[in-house]
């Protein structure tokens, strides 16, 4: 009952805030910066990335607000602005869900209007009607905050050709972690029923192409496919896109020095024509969770695995 309520209730908003939705896509600057895009497996530190970007620096993103309101993002964030350029890291995450209203999302319920989750795709068969709105939502949202957009999601990682058909311009980030501490974080957030939900073959998040060989396997061996695999179609796909539009990051650097890593993306940005404002402070260093070992048999299925795709 109290689902439905609120299923009405957002129907009501929505349904209110069309109009303004309307003269706010018209609004939306045609030139704005390049958006950029934070890529990499699940449990890689995306999140972390993302929301130390966010505190670092100004940004416009898909806020908690703009994520509920899905259909309309841009009026969202136009109403709710004061409390998104309000919104201050605080650097806790379940899931990589960050709260608060103001606080960025992965946008996951706005993207999927437009973009399918799945498999690896080439952009190939994708309506190039959508084209516009797409646009029109990182245009608009830039031009709402004044300043360059910024979203994480991993499941852009297995679509560059996409994303660069949308985007000729776009910039992306690949935060990557040592496969094996990335495998046993993806294995027991699965285990706790965390994050998103699997799908019919039993596979959680983003599904590299590698991942059709993998379906009838165990978790461990499927998510260590997922951590080699992302990492291998974003180094392949750069290729078209633009091996200087893609910067490469450690986890265990990003954790280890904050501010270094935040000099070098300003950097690596301003050499693609975003330059950025500063913020907030950010913590001076990060300590990760430690990694502890699966069981002896599972931790042999990741060099096993791991060892078969480097193989293949």
């Amino acid at each position: 009952m109290k689902k439905f309520a609120i299923s009405i209730i957002r129907f009501v908003v929505h349904l209110a805030l069309f109009p303004l939705e309307l003269i706010l896509r018209a609004a939306a600057p045609k030139n704005s910066s390049p958006p950029i895009f934070i890529i990499g497996a699940p449990r890689s530190g995306t999140s972390l990335l993302y929301e130390l970007m966010i505190t670092r620096f100004h940004f416009s993103y898909i806020s908690n607000l703009a994520h509920r309101f899905y259909l309309m993002p841009l009026a969202a964030t136009w109403l709710g602005k004061s409390r998104i350029t309000a919104w201050r890291g605080n650097f806790t995450s379940r899931f990589g869900h960050i709260a608060g209203w103001g606080a960025p999302n992965e946008g996951g319920w706005v993207w999927r209007r437009w973009l399918a989750d799945g498999d690896w795709t080439d952009g190939s068969d994708f309506d190039e009607t959508h084209i516009p709105d797409l646009r029109a939502l990182t245009g608009g949202l830039a031009g709402i905050m004044d300043a360059p957009f910024l979203n994480k999601n991993v499941m852009h990682s297995n679509r560059l050709h996409l994303m660069h058909k949308i985007w000729p311009d776009a910039i992306f980030i690949h935060v990557r972690r040592d496969v094996a501490s990335n495998v046993r974080s993806i294995v027991r957030a699965e285990r706790k029923e965390g994050g998103p939900a699997h799908d019919g073959d039993h596979w959680w998040s983003v599904r590299p192409s590698i991942a059709r060989d993998y379906i009838g396997e165990n978790d461990v061996a499927r998510a260590t496919a997922q951590v080699i695999g992302v990492d291998q179609d974003i180094n392949r796909d750069i290729v078209a896109v633009g091996a200087q539009k893609l910067l490469r990051l450690d986890y265990a650097q990003i954790c280890n020095d904050p501010a270094a890593t935040m000099d070098k993306i300003a950097d690596f940005l301003s050499n693609n024509g975003v330059e950025l404002a500063p913020r907030h402070t950010i913590p001076e260093k990060f300590s990760p969770p430690p990694s502890r070992h699966l069981g002896e048999e599972e931790e042999m299925a990741i060099a096993k695995t791991g060892n078969n795709i480097i193989d293949s």
